[in-house]
């Protein structure tokens, strides 16, 4: 499949024609939700590579990590909000379709709620300007960004501390696509949401010896297997992977860095650990002044029994001497009024 110089240019529109067109009779190609299938005609297999010298790229991913072909991880979500998009490219959601931003101060009390609603401008470049719009937009709050990878960001003025979340979003892209805060991952609960949604393919899962361990040799003579049985450089490529180093977005209080698989990971446990061990320690500090405070509390609220005895015996004294005086004056009053 060749979308490269000199050919008809990849559209939405008519990618799937010149698929279908190319693999025609050996396999056809579909979409459905937005997954593409390519299935083999009878009993053909399907390998997918891309070409060494001109490979097939958007943004920065090959065609079949681009799709999700054949993943061995899977995820019934986004995984990478890197679209490809450039400004000139449409955005595909229908003009008058709404998403209902949130803007929180620094302390996270509200600041405002803003409705944007899709323009009729088809571009990507018609968005950014309808979100950013002061006056309807967030304009005055921040900006949204396209990247070159096509992630669409949004940055807060420098020191304001202000943050953004959806809180309705009813747009649609194509038919049956992605909302916007979907497709570019606004908000922290679209990306938050991408750790609960991937899972082993099931079929793998259940049985690994499924798992395909040879790579596609494309120059082998005719007649001769393109998958090898006792290839393993699958398994190696495999095995390496963790050694990849790639682009990580901010997570929490780790920054944005591009880093090998296995070092971002083993810092991201570590920083875990460490935010764990703070916490725990925070805890033991905090039960510590509770109990001082509850003891001190105690100390003032409660009986001290020798006191208690020696104030009662004072009263009760005080109450016999008073009793008597009472009887002594009475006794005088009888002489009085028997004279």
């Amino acid at each position: 499949v060749n979308g490269g110089p000199g050919t008809t240019p990849f559209t939405p529109a008519n990618f799937l024609t010149q698929l279908n067109a190319t693999l025609s009779p050996a396999a056809t190609a579909s979409f459905t939700n937005g997954t593409l299938t390519i299935a083999g005609a009878g009993t053909n297999g399907v390998a997918i590579q891309d070409d060494a010298t001109t490979p097939s790229l958007k943004a920065g991913r090959g065609f079949s990590a681009f799709f999700g072909m054949n993943d061995l991880v899977r995820s019934t979500g986004f995984s990478n909000f890197d679209t490809g998009l450039k400004a000139t490219d449409p955005h595909g959601f229908t003009a008058g379709q709404e998403i209902t931003f949130r803007l929180n101060g620094a302390d996270g009390s509200r600041l405002t709620d803003v409705k944007v609603t899709v323009p009729a401008g088809a571009t990507m470049a018609n968005l950014l300007t309808a979100l950013n719009d002061p006056a309807t937009g967030v304009g005055g709050y921040g900006a949204f960004s396209l990247s070159p990878d096509g992630q669409l960001a949004f940055s807060p003025p420098p020191g304001s501390g202000t943050t953004l979340g959806v809180v309705e979003d009813t747009t649609q892209r194509g038919p049956s696509g992605p909302s916007m805060s979907a497709l570019f991952g606004i908000g922290d609960t679209a990306r938050t949401a991408r750790a609960s949604s991937f899972s082993i393919r099931p079929d793998i899962g259940r049985d690994p010896s499924k798992l395909s361990l040879a790579k596609l040799d494309l120059t082998v003579g005719a007649g001769i297997p393109a998958l090898a049985t006792g290839d393993v450089r699958g398994a190696d490529a495999l095995a390496r992977a963790g050694q990849v180093a790639l682009n990580f977005d901010v997570a929490g209080a780790v920054g944005k860095v591009s880093q090998k698989i296995t070092d971002y990971a083993a810092g991201l446990s570590g920083h875990i650990a460490r935010q764990a061990e703070a916490a725990e320690s925070d805890a033991v500090a905090a039960e510590a002044v509770a109990a001082e405070s509850s003891a001190r509390r105690s100390s003032v609220e409660g009986v001290n029994l020798d006191q208690e005895l020696i104030q009662l015996t004072t009263y009760q004294q005080a109450y016999s001497a008073s009793a008597r005086m009472i009887q002594a004056v009475k006794e005088m009053y009888d002489v009085l009024l028997g004279m």
